[in-house]
């Protein structure tokens, strides 16, 4: 191990020359060997530190510092070959590094990289931020970053995403092995996941939409006869209750168009003697109509003159006087009126429309296919 003070071989006698020459030629020999930077630097100068691991440095350009090249007492310096080759040992970074700074880094993108991020993490960065954490709890993905799922292409992508904010933690435990067709995943409250069927809508079941559209999984109640097989779920609860199709590889769903819904009796006695799918046809409820009138007689009268006329009276002896003078001795008679006939006509009109109905809405029956 050497170092000088310089390089510069003074004029001196043969001895004093040979000797600056050996110093010179050893400092060279030992590339400036020595446990501290050498006093006398120049640019590209080798440095063997034996103070820092026998590391090899080089001046920089500037002649203003020293940039370490590896260890001598490594293979290849310790160095990974750019192309090829097998590289031992532990790779050791800076333990103090950051998101911002990551010990393992690129070149023209020194913020985005792996460090060491706490005891036993390992982070990793993009833009000087962290991105991913691996500890020995897991895999943390930070900033709400999803977690994405790209095709062969490398462009269209599945994603999985955390909410902006959660209160508490949460972890969500997969099933152990696969489930059936058309199954889904349910948590049990607690984050543990099973594959159970769906409890959804049944097929068969009936609903009004507000408009004349037909959603996914449905099909309007209006009697077409439809597959057996594209629809086998459906056929399978209604059968051929509505229609039987062609007979063979179609059923007729309900035709709800224009028509009233009842309630289904099944026993309780107010529509008895009905089935499911049985029809009914316009009915009202049996009733009178009671009908008065009123007639008005202005009243009259029929005028008999009996002056100076004898009125037998039947079982008196009264005298009576009809406006004549004297009077007559009761003797027996008799005397009819005529009745006088009084007709009345009654005239009852016809009210109503085509049909009985309650006051209604219109709205489109769908059934779940």
């Amino acid at each position: 191990m050497s170092q000088v003070s310089d390089y510069n071989i003074a004029n001196a006698s043969g001895a004093s020359v040979r000797s600056d020459l050996n110093a010179v030629f050893d400092a060279i020999k030992t590339l400036n060997s020595g446990g501290s930077d050498p006093s006398n630097t120049s640019a590209f100068m080798p440095y063997v530190d034996t103070g820092d691991s026998n590391n090899l440095k080089i001046r920089n350009a500037s002649n203003n510092g020293f940039t370490t090249v590896g260890s001598v007492d490594e293979a290849n310096l310790g160095l990974l070959p750019k192309s090829g080759g097998t590289m031992t040992g532990q790779v050791l970074g800076d333990d103090g590094s950051v998101a911002s700074s990551p010990a393992y880094a690129f070149d023209g993108d020194d913020d985005t990289g792996m460090f060491r991020s706490g005891a036993n993490t390992i982070g990793f960065s993009t833009a000087g931020t962290t991105r991913v954490s691996i500890s020995n709890a897991g895999l943390d993905m930070t900033n709400a970053l999803p977690i994405r799922f790209q095709d062969s292409s490398g462009s269209p992508f599945v994603a999985l995403k955390a909410p902006t904010s959660v209160s508490s933690n949460v972890t969500f435990t997969l099933p152990a092995t696969d489930g059936n067709a058309g199954e889904f995943l349910k948590t049990d409250g607690s984050g543990n996941l099973s594959f159970s069927i769906v409890q959804g809508v049944p097929s068969g079941a009936v609903f009004c939409m507000a408009v004349a559209t037909v959603p996914s999984g449905y099909l309007e109640c209006n009697g077409a006869a439809v597959s057996r097989t594209t629809y086998a779920a459906l056929f399978a609860v209604i059968g051929t209750q509505y229609g039987s199709g062609n007979g063979s590889s179609t059923f007729n769903i309900p035709d709800l168009r224009g028509e009233f819904i009842r309630g289904f009796d099944n026993g309780k006695g107010t529509d008895s003697g009905r089935s499911i799918a049985s029809t009914q046809s316009s009915n009202n409820l049996s009733h009178g109509h009671s009908v008065s009138a009123t007639v008005n007689d202005s009243g009259h009268s029929h005028a008999t003159s009996l002056a100076n006329k004898r009125v037998f009276l039947v079982g008196g002896s009264q005298n009576i006087s009809f406006g004549g003078s004297g009077s007559y001795p009761g003797q027996d008679f008799s005397m009819s009126n005529a009745n006088t006939g009084v007709t009345v006509s009654i005239t009852q009109s016809d009210a109503g429309g085509s049909e009985a109905r309650p006051r209604n809405i219109a709205m489109m029956y769908i059934i779940k296919i």
